[in-house]
Parts: C-alpha cells; sequence; structure tokens
C-alpha cells in the first residue's frame, strides 16, 4: 500500500461524481466516453453502486488503486446476493498422492510464487467490513460508454448463440490455447506472469483459462480467469489478476469482469482482489506464477488463488442455464486482442520454442471430472494458432511436478 497517499474520502468522491459534467468528463486523462448519454449512464452506474455506502476507512494501495472498507452488508455484491460469500468447508479436490509425489522437474527450483496480500489484512480491517476497490468515473470515462467496459470478444472457434449480440468495437482475437472436452466442476493450473507490450486503448493481452458450457446448445456461458494488461481498464500497463463471467455468448449486459456489475460475491477481505497487480517473470532469471482455478462447489463457481478462497458466481447468476451445474470444456493458454493493424505480444512475447525462462506457460494443468477428484489435462491443440506471430507447445502429464504443461506466445506484428 502507498503510505503516504491519502484518498479522497468516499463521501467527498460520491458528491464530486454527482456534480461532474460531460464536459468536464470528457477532459479526464484517456476519456473517449462516446456522448452525453453515455456519460449519463455511466455516472448513474456509480451512483447506484455507492448508494447508501459509507466507508469505515480509505486507502491507497502501491499501484495507486483505491480500497474502501465498507460494512459488509453495504458491499454491492453483498447487496445482490443477500451477503457475501462464506467459504465453502470442502476444498478443490487435488491430484491423488501418487501423482503429486512425481519427480521434481529441476526448473521448479526457479520459480517462486511471490504473496499477493490484500492490504486491508494488514491494517487489521475491523470485524465486520468488506473491501472494495473504488469504480471511478475517470476509469469508466476511458471506455466509450458502460457496456464496453465489461466487453470481452467471443472466441473465434465457438458459434455465436441464437439471439447473442456482438459487442461495439469489438477487438480482433488471436489465440494459442490447449482444450480438453469433457463433464467437469473446473481445474486449475500454475499461471506464469509476464508484462507484454500493449498499446493504450488499442489492445490487451491474456494468459488465462476458461471453462465453458452450451458449447452446441444456444446459450454460451463461462467463467474465465488469469492476467491480463489492459491500459485502457486500469490506467497502467501492469499485468492484473482478473476473473471474468459470461452468461449470454459475450453479449453486453450478461458479461463483466471482475467485480463489475455485481455479479462476482467476494469474500469479505480476500487474499487477492479480482483487479489487483501481480509480480512479473524476468527473461533468464526467476520466473514467478500464481496458482488459481474454479471448482463448483455449493452451488457456485469457487475462485481460487494460490489455494485461498477468493469468490465465487452463484448458480443463480447462470438464470438455470448450463453452467449452473457445471462445465463441459476447460480451456488453457494465451488470448490477445486488437483494434489496430499490429498486434501486441502474447505472453513473454517470445515463441514457445524458447522454453523455460524466457517463453510464458502454465503447468500443472488440471481439471476435476464431475465423478470426483482432479486428474491432469490431456489438451489438445485448439486449433487457434496460426500464421508467424504466436505458437503452441503441449506436454501431456509429463510424469514429473509440472504434469500436463504448456507452452506459449509469440511477438505479435503485422500480420497475424
Amino acid at each position: 500500500m502507498t503510505a503516504d497517499l491519502s484518498p479522497q474520502p468516499l463521501d467527498a468522491f460520491l458528491r464530486s461524481v454527482a456534480s461532474t459534467t460531460y464536459e468536464e468528463a470528457r477532459r479526464l486523462p484517456g476519456a473517449a466516453v462516446a456522448s452525453a448519454r453515455d456519460f449519463d449512464e455511466i455516472q448513474a452506474y456509480v451512483m447506484d453502486l455507492y448508494e447508501g455506502v459509507n466507508a469505515v476507512e480509505s486507502y491507497v494501495e502501491a499501484d495507486g488503486q483505491v480500497v474502501d472498507l465498507v460494512p459488509e452488508d453495504a458491499h454491492p455484491a453483498a447487496r445482490r446476493w443477500g451477503g457475501l460469500a462464506v467459504a465453502p468447508d470442502q476444498d478443490p479436490p487435488q491430484l491423488a498422492d501418487a501423482e503429486a509425489s512425481m519427480a521434481k522437474d529441476p526448473r521448479s527450483r526457479e520459480v517462486v510464487s511471490p504473496p499477493v496480500r490484500n492490504a486491508s489484512a494488514a491494517r487489521n480491517a475491523p470485524a465486520g467490513t468488506a473491501s472494495l476497490y473504488r469504480t471511478t468515473l475517470s476509469g469508466l470515462c476511458r471506455f466509450p460508454n458502460l457496456a464496453a467496459s465489461s466487453v470481452k470478444e467471443r472466441p473465434l472457434d465457438l458459434a455465436a448463440p441464437a439471439g447473442a449480440v456482438a459487442p461495439e468495437a469489438a477487438l480482433g482475437k488471436r489465440y494459442a490455447t490447449g482444450e480438453q472436452n469433457m463433464s467437469c466442476l473446473g481445474g486449475a493450473s500454475r499461471v506464469n506472469v509476464w508484462n507484454p507490450f500493449a498499446a493504450a486503448s488499442n489492445q490487451s493481452t491474456f494468459s488465462q483459462q476458461w471453462y465453458y458450457a452450451g458449447l452446441d446448445g444456444p446459450v454460451l456461458q463461462t467463467v474465465e480467469c488469469g492476467w491480463h494488461v489492459d491500459i485502457t481498464r486500469y490506467g497502467n500497463a501492469t499485468p492484473h489478476f482478473f476473473v471474468f463471467s459470461t452468461r449470454r455468448g459475450y453479449a453486453a449486459g450478461d458479461s463483466f469482469y471482475n467485480e463489475d456489475g455485481r455479479v462476482f460475491q467476494p469474500v469479505a477481505n480476500p487474499y487477492v482482489r479480482p483487479g489487483a497487480p501481480l509480480a512479473v517473470s524476468q527473461s533468464g532469471g526467476t520466473q514467478v506464477e500464481y496458482k488459481m482455478g474454479f471448482y463448483f462447489t455449493n452451488n457456485a463457481w469457487w475462485l481460487y488463488f494460490d489455494d485461498h478462497p477468493i469468490g465465487c458466481y452463484p448458480a443463480a447468476w447462470f438464470n438455470n442455464g448450463p453452467m449452473a451445474t457445471g462445465a463441459t470444456r476447460a480451456k488453457f493458454g494465451g488470448e490477445v486482442g486488437t483494434l489496430i493493424a499490429q498486434w501486441p505480444p502474447m505472453g513473454s512475447g517470445r515463441h514457445a520454442s524458447a522454453g523455460f525462462g524466457q517463453a510464458a506457460y502454465q503447468r500443472l494443468a488440471t481439471v476435476n471430472p464431475v465423478s470426483g477428484g482432479a486428474v491432469h489435462a490431456t489438451l489438445s491443440d485448439a486449433g487457434s494458432v496460426s500464421g508467424p506471430c504466436y505458437s503452441l507447445q503441449i506436454t501431456n502429464n509429463s510424469g514429473s511436478d509440472w504434469g500436463s504443461y504448456l507452452f506459449f506466445g509469440g511477438p505479435g506484428g503485422d500480420p497475424c
């Protein structure tokens, strides 16, 4: 956290939001809000989000994001779902002991998972309070409208469900991913973090997991997690931990990042909040990775980060759709998007053949069958890599503590 910075008190912040005009919003750094009508919608969203909310304490984290400690029952997600999430008693299933004691891969000695502690925990947050990243006009006005702030385009290898609405100004997409089709209750992997360059307002780059259902039906639904670089969203080029879900084919209004839309239901003070910045690997040096994944239990898709329960998507979010009971595909790997001719780097910016210490990877990719337990993922190339810009190498069930893993990425460029 940034001890020498004091944030604007929440009540003063809300007064400033209410008094801001469209003309003033257009002059905010990086503002791209398309019209006065779009600004009015953004302004109303922020005011509604904080209606009746008073902050017990507010502070600034190291990356400049403001955190408000609010009464648990006033948290926006608690107001939607009738309370904040309570961590399930049952942890996600792990690989069987015989598999978990596999030979130690020499590469593992150069891997670390730095703590990503919720700063409020260090501040001895008052009992009965919950932490919440502050949603600002300056952040939302970097998008043309409110819906665009949580747009994530449908993967190109998935057919559009009937009635789905394409996102406005959707990014072109490229992927380097491995997937497995099977009925499952989620999965996990250890995700290697890098800091590839992405152009402000025009590009995004991801390393992530997807869990899908409804692939062959009228309603495509997902839960997703990983890290991405998205300057428009965060105002900086740092990789951030993210969570995402769509309940209707990536349509605007049914798809949200992080804690947008009051959809993701966090625990009161999670180990890490969606949207938090992450440590970064060094080329030829120490590799940073974090274990993350989803597990469907207690009638919800629970997100875990380094074995800590962070929060969940309640089954009710999926409106009795296919993800209300489980997933039918797990996918792991990289994604990039662009609005301009030049494509951004994926992963570390190096091709998969560069290998450990140079290329991005995910390892110990596992899935949780509906019959119980956890198994090594058996991944196949999703057929999404083409051209010279990105590449993918998959190794299934290696027999070491890398389990099933994949290297992926590339420099991008033009054409891709």
